[in-house]
């Protein structure tokens, strides 16, 4: 295999979806959800065979483009979107081993065009959300290595505008670097900075057609910059990299300035509105300055995630370890875009399930690995009513623990470690033990129809590998958000400890919690962490004892079947036996 250079090796690529996901609304990569101009539809119909057959002449587009933005066509360079025009400034004026400027939050895109230049890349840090670290960033202008500043005004994601002051503070004290100003979103904030082409020679201002003029598909970007400056990046950028379609498209949304004004006015407006319905939501929403909003929901992201995935509606979703974890970039979609957002994430109550006993029938699995488990160390057997009775009397946080102590109450001393290996062997063993008898309890359309009226959730003691296992066997993954396992809690902070349940709490938004369990621990921990405690019956248990055991404990109600769950839930928690 022929290795690439050790530039490409070394890096970190922008890889995005080879095709295109089911969705209903589109908001996680900033595109204007609105769509081009009605005149562009037109002169994409009205081609011919002209604009296939040859290659094109972008005069008409970039004089477009100078008359719209006040220069002449000598200072337009058009390109193949605005990430070659990022592209071929760094090819044209980055040397091996300089080094890029930018925020440690910004667009990626001019870091990865720098690394496969060999070139270094310096990230300077927020100091506080969302300010222009500009004493910093300044500091590092001294640094001789630095050839290229990237500053994006409004930035992305964050949304924020670099002051007028403080760019100028960064042009007077880097005035043998290169300036690339990217103002992708600058027609939302009404801020440019383009005059300062004409007052320094190292400008350069970054312009595309993607998120205001919704020619995203199209590919279709600019520069701005001093003649001088545009000779040379025409030397770099391939001659025809835009192609014909892409410059029509161009011609024709500029010939309909009105209608992207238009657009624009219903974009911030929906901007404040959902600003608004998500800050009543409790998350931190930042005032942002583009089409979209970044917003902090903290460990109730991907809960959110999750809520609008299922609705067919997309957001971007940083990702886990990084600087801006717990946080959801949403661009503004349309005012039925907000409308349905608003339904989509209407706080409902909250229901959490246990799995052993309530979602799945472990009489054939975990079960049976207790009586096994026990049988290796003893030679002995031990009944169900034995296991039963055991698991009835709270405490014991697992079927390792219970197991334990059967052993210890009939006289055996074995170490934990012992238990849990042979027990694993016997129920899980990779996907291969008695995890396989297992069967579901509930009815997958019944927990369908609650969960339009419901958020629906499992904490369970199982580890996360099983009870995935179980829940992908049985089809219902999709059900239930988040899924919370004993790998997510501390040692010793089991049930009845609430810490699961407050847990759940803390990753979910509801007007209020039930939990749904088979035995006391369950119940205990419900009432803990102040949810509604529902008891239901195990297969292998409907005595009248466990009821009342059940109650005794807090449990507002006692199901027979998990399914019988609408009925009690209509009733506001009536005993149902």
């Amino acid at each position: 295999m022929i290795k690439p250079k050790q530039s490409v090796k070394e890096m970190n690529g922008y890889f995005v979806p080879m095709y295109e996901n089911d969705w209903d609304i589109k908001i996680d990569s900033n595109e204007n959800n609105y769509g081009p101009s009605p005149k562009v539809i037109e002169s994409l119909k009205n081609c011919d065979y002209k604009n296939i057959s040859f290659y094109p002449f972008y005069g008409e587009l970039s004089q477009k483009i100078a008359d719209y933005q006040g220069f002449g066509i000598d200072n337009i360079k058009v390109t193949n979107g605005a990430d070659e025009a990022i592209q071929a400034i760094v090819q044209t004026y980055l040397e091996k081993e300089e080094a890029l400027l930018t925020l440690d939050i910004s667009f990626e895109m001019p870091v990865i065009y720098t690394q496969i230049q060999g070139g270094n890349v310096i990230r300077v840090p927020f100091e506080k959300k969302w300010e222009f670290p500009i004493d910093s960033f300044v500091k590092e202008l001294s640094n001789p290595k630095v050839k290229i500043v990237y500053l994006a005004t409004p930035n992305n994601p964050t949304g924020n505008l670099i002051e007028e002051n403080d760019l100028v503070k960064i042009l007077e004290n880097a005035k043998d670097k290169v300036i690339l100003i990217d103002e992708t979103y600058a027609n939302y904030s009404g801020t440019t900075y383009k005059k300062y082409v004409n007052e320094y020679n190292n400008v350069f201002i970054v312009r595309s057609f993607s998120k205001d003029f919704a020619l995203a598909g199209m590919r279709l970007g600019y520069i701005i910059s001093n003649e001088e400056n545009i000779k040379n990046l025409k030397k770099v950028v391939s001659p025809f990299s835009v192609n014909a379609f892409a410059m029509l498209g161009g011609i024709a949304a500029l010939s309909d300035i009105e209608y992207f004004e238009k657009v624009k006015q219903e974009i911030l407006s929906s901007r404040d509105e959902l600003k608004l319905f998500l800050e009543n939501l409790g998350a931190k929403v930042y005032t942002s300055n583009a089409n979209f909003l970044l917003v902090d929901f903290g460990k109730k992201a991907e809960f959110v995630h999750n809520k609008l995935k299922k609705a067919n509606i997309t957001v971007k979703l940083f990702k886990k370890g990084t600087p801006l974890e717990g946080h959801l970039r949403i661009t503004i979609p349309t005012k039925a875009g907000v409308e349905k957002i608003k339904e989509t994430l209407k706080v409902k109550p909250s229901l959490v399930f246990d799995m052993d006993g309530v979602l799945v029938d472990a009489r054939n699995s975990y079960r049976v690995a207790i009586e096994k488990t026990y049988e290796h160390f003893t030679g002995k057997t031990v009944s169900q009513k034995e296991i039963q009775d055991a698991k009835n009397l709270g405490g014991l946080n697992n079927d390792w623990d219970l197991t334990q102590f059967l052993l210890k109450k009939s006289g055996y001393e074995v170490s934990y470690d012992d238990i849990t290996k042979v027990f694993q062997e016997i129920y899980w063993n990779d996907g291969k033990g008695l995890i396989n008898n297992e069967e579901p309890l509930f009815n997958r359309k019944v927990f369908e129809e609650l969960s339009k009226d419901y958020n629906l959730s499992i904490f369970t003691g199982r580890l996360r590998a099983e009870a995935m296992f179980a829940l992908e066997k049985f089809y219902a993954v999709d059900l239930f958000f988040p899924i919370l396992t004993t790998d997510d809690i501390p040692h010793g902070m089991g049930k009845p400890n609430p810490y699961g349940l407050n847990l759940t709490k803390e990753m979910t938004i509801a007007s209020n919690y039930t939990y749904f369990g088979d035995t006391s621990d369950d119940i205990l921990a419900a009432k803990s962490a102040n949810y509604d405690a529902i008891g239901v019956l195990p297969p292998q248990d409907k005595s009248q004892e466990l009821i009342d055991s059940l109650k005794s404990k807090g449990a507002q109600a006692t199901l027979i079947s998990v399914n019988d769950i609408k009925t009690i839930l209509e009733q506001k928690y009536e005993t149902m036996c």
